[in-house]
């Protein structure tokens, strides 16, 4: 960003006098400045000459680098350039302390953001490490363990050799059981009583 540079009177353009419309007896004056006002210093000017009051001004206005004003030429040095001097020095002080303010507020502007991105990378530095550092600790594949084999519970053996039966798995088998025996006892004592009968026919 540029630094400010004054505005200043660099001549009287006297090609430019004319005859003053306010009255026949005054002129209108060119003064040339050393560059074109923006319309920031040209507010500021006017800002400073109307908190003033000047009972020879007749009229002012600023175009193309110059600041025109009516006026009695016998007036222009112990009255007109002594004002318009005040007012153009009020605008360039007023300038330079508002491109300075524009210059620091760029400045931390700028240092705002250079410190958030520092604060973003740091950021993002402590989430990438956690998952790097557990991609890297993580095993290959991990062991399944196969289901153990279901060994069948081996046959209980009476003193006779013969096989006892498994004891019941659930209560609720027990009474069904007891019909079954039961039933075989009365098939039992009748194949005893047909076989004692069919000895005894035998004799």
């Amino acid at each position: 960003m540029d630094e400010f540079t004054d505005i200043v009177i660099v001549d009287l353009d006297v090609n430019r006098t004319t005859w003053s419309r306010v009255h026949s007896s005054m002129r209108t004056l060119h003064l040339k400045l050393n560059r074109d006002p923006n319309p920031e210093w040209i507010r500021l000017f006017f800002e400073e000459r109307n908190s003033r009051v000047e009972l020879k001004r007749h009229g002012l206005w600023i175009e193309d680098g110059y600041i025109v004003f009516d006026c009695l030429l016998i007036d222009v040095d112990d009255y007109h350039l002594p004002d318009i001097r005040q007012s153009l020095e009020y605008a360039n002080a007023r300038s330079r302390v508002l491109v300075e303010e524009r210059h620091s507020e760029a400045e931390r502007l700028r240092s705002e953001a250079k410190t958030e991105q520092h604060m973003l990378g740091a950021l993002r530095a402590s989430i990438r490490t956690p998952a790097a550092a557990q991609t890297e600790t993580l095993p290959a594949a991990a062991s399944i363990p196969e289901p153990a084999p279901v060994v069948a519970p081996a046959a209980v053996v009476d003193a006779a050799g013969e096989p006892e039966p498994p004891p019941p798995a659930e209560a609720a088998v027990a009474p069904l059981h007891a019909e079954r025996e039961e039933a075989l006892e009365a098939k039992r004592t009748d194949w005893r009583a047909r076989f004692r009968a069919a000895f005894h026919r035998s004799k």
